[in-house]
């Protein structure tokens, strides 16, 4: 009964994110491209940098490294929902502006389905669009005249993801994620009682890979090395544009356009010493494959560096509380994949957490702060929320699998 609830839920929540990826940030800058990548908002290790390569525990269900499923406790199916909420403040030479947001970010069922083969399933956003802002600009051929023009965007795409893991030995993992990548890109330009409005969609398959090393050093030292490939994959984007005039609408369809999900590779290990595990990451992303559509906005690729501490002081059930909590931090630093104007710069973010044991399952929360910033104050960009992840098990004692 307890399973049927499981997938009742999935089915609930997935409608819940799907129906409401265009409130995941408030960027300006996402008007550019497939939208801002989203990244850091979901998951029990965003306290922890977002470390994900070369970490695997009985608890964690590791999306970005499916070979770390495997680690997962065999006994127990698992379904992990989690949501973020985050204030945002923009600078530039032009101007600056506030905004808050927050949203469901992923939801993912995992479990053992035969011995040596595990799986997950889930659905988490990819990227989001969110702006609206207004230039103001003179009349050509009327002096002292002007026209106040407003841009508003929303929409993103979303990924739905089955992963495997597959135990090759008791210390070698390997791993897939078959990804279905699918959204909506709405944009519209209004100028009095003229509005544009462009839609942009896509879908497409694509899969990811990852590989893990495990060994048991001593009874409380153990060590996981793990790598990350993705392809580039090409995305066939189908535009319309609908001209409202007044009372009149038209409707006409565009030429398709090409963008690319961009293709990755990244290595990282974890050490668990006692009742600490220490963990670091490295990630290549070839964003220079995607096209901005505005010749002041590029993209490059970017070099990101991930590290993440966490505590555990792993009491029994009869000790107090606060023994068997799991205490985290992490952070990581990166060059942003979004060059404006020529300007190039670095972001970085810095995150606190803990994990506690509640409701036959683990609740883990993270506090963050992140900032990325260009040269010549060309652009700055403050991000602080809070992420939230519950997990969920159930034991399968009557299952066999």
């Amino acid at each position: 009964m307890k399973v049927i609830k499981y997938i009742f839920s999935s089915l609930l929540l997935t409608a819940t994110v799907a129906d409401a990826q265009n409130i995941m940030t408030s960027s300006p800058y996402s008007m550019f491209g497939i939208g801002e990548i989203v990244t850091g908002l979901y998951g029990s290790n965003s306290a922890m940098g977002g470390v994900s390569t070369g970490m695997r525990n009985s608890w964690l269900i590791n999306m970005e490294n499916p070979a770390g499923l495997s680690g997962l406790d065999s006994c127990r199916l698992f379904a992990e929902a989690s949501a973020f909420a985050k204030g945002e403040s923009y600078k530039s030479k032009s101007g600056s502006s506030n905004a808050f947001s927050g949203n469901i970010s992923a939801f993912t069922l995992a479990g053992r389905i035969m011995p040596r083969w595990y799986m997950a399933a889930g659905l988490t956003p990819y990227s989001s669009v969110g702006y609206y802002f207004q230039s103001t600009q003179p009349l050509e051929g009327s002096p002292g005249s002007y026209y106040t023009s407003t841009f508003e965007g929303y929409g993103g795409l979303s990924k739905v993801y089955l992963s495997n893991a597959f135990m090759l030995s008791s210390y070698l993992s390997i791993g897939v994620n078959l990804n279905y990548i699918f959204g909506n890109i709405k944009s519209t330009e209004n100028q009095g009682s003229m509005t544009v409005e462009n839609k942009m969609y896509t879908n497409a398959f694509y899969a990811d890979f990852g590989i893990q090393y495990h060994r048991n050093l001593a009874r409380d030292k153990s060590i996981t090395i793990g790598a990350v490939y993705g392809y580039k994959q090409r995305l066939k984007m189908d535009n319309s544009i609908i001209i409202t005039n007044g009372n009149v609408e038209t409707e006409q369809n565009e030429k398709s356009s090409s963008q690319h999900l961009p293709q990755y590779m990244g290595i990282g290990g974890s050490l668990i010493y006692q009742k600490w595990t220490y963990a670091l990451d490295y990630k290549f992303q070839q964003y220079s494959s995607l096209s901005s559509g505005d010749s002041r906005v590029t993209f490059k690729d970017a070099h990101e560096v991930r590290a993440g501490v966490c505590y555990f002081p792993n009491g029994y059930s009869s000790s107090s509380y606060w023994k068997r909590m799991s205490y985290k931090a992490g952070i990581n630093v990166s060059t942003p994949y979004m060059n404006i104007s020529g300007q190039s710069g670095l972001s970085w973010r810095a995150s606190i957490g803990m994990g506690l044991p509640v409701l036959n399952g683990h609740f883990n929360t993270a506090i963050f702060h992140e900032r990325t910033q260009l040269k010549n104050n060309t652009f700055q960009k403050d991000v602080t929320g809070i992420t939230v992840t519950y997990t969920l098990s159930e034991l399968l004692y009557k299952m066999k699998l």
